[in-house]
């Protein structure tokens, strides 16, 4: 086999484990309760969908089939193994982490891929950008989750502060209700 032909092959295999981080982030979007994370992983669902068709329509101008494209997302599509573990871990940083470990594989090819260099040009010029953007979310990630220890803080200290003062909360009664 060609050096070529293999790497084509790990571009196959960098589409399908792209295609699985789209759905972890995908299902993790639908599972998690929090607003800021349910519009980041959504975000990222998108972004991980859009750099696998630029990968599969850069494939298509070099002549080459990618081997698969049947990744299914989305609850009716889930085994019960899945279903059980987002029941069990549905907190927001167990379903992160998930999405972080899958990304890391992706990272990991594509390092692979981008230092071998025996791809066409206009397959890398997809996969550099790609590896800076996933790179660079996971630095948002940081940020997002600095931002939701911050607003969680502000919750608890007012929330103290209004037990301390004898302050009632009218907007949490009528929500009981």
């Amino acid at each position: 086999m060609k050096h070529l032909d293999l790497s084509y092959e790990k571009l196959n295999d960098l589409l399908d484990e792209c295609f699985w981080a789209e759905r972890r982030y995908f299902n993790a979007a639908e599972d998690i309760q929090i607003t800021e994370y349910k519009r980041f992983l959504s975000h990222e669902s998108v972004n991980r969908n859009r750099f696998c068709h630029k990968i599969v329509e850069r494939m298509s101008q070099e002549g080459i089939e990618p081997s698969r494209l049947d990744i299914v997302k989305g609850n009716s599509n889930r085994d019960w193994i899945e279903v059980k573990a987002a029941l069990e871990n549905s907190k927001p940083k167990y379903l992160i982490g998930e999405c972080m470990v899958q990304d890391e594989i992706v990272l990991n090819l594509l390092k692979d891929i981008i230092d071998d260099g025996w791809l066409p040009v206009n397959i890398l010029e997809v996969l550099v950008p790609m590896e800076f953007q996933m790179k660079q979310s996971h630095i948002d990630l940081l940020k997002l989750k600095k931002k939701m220890k911050k607003k969680k803080q502000k919750a608890k200290e007012k929330k103290l502060k209004n037990k301390k003062s004898g302050v009632i909360d009218f907007k949490r009664m009528n929500a009981s209700k």
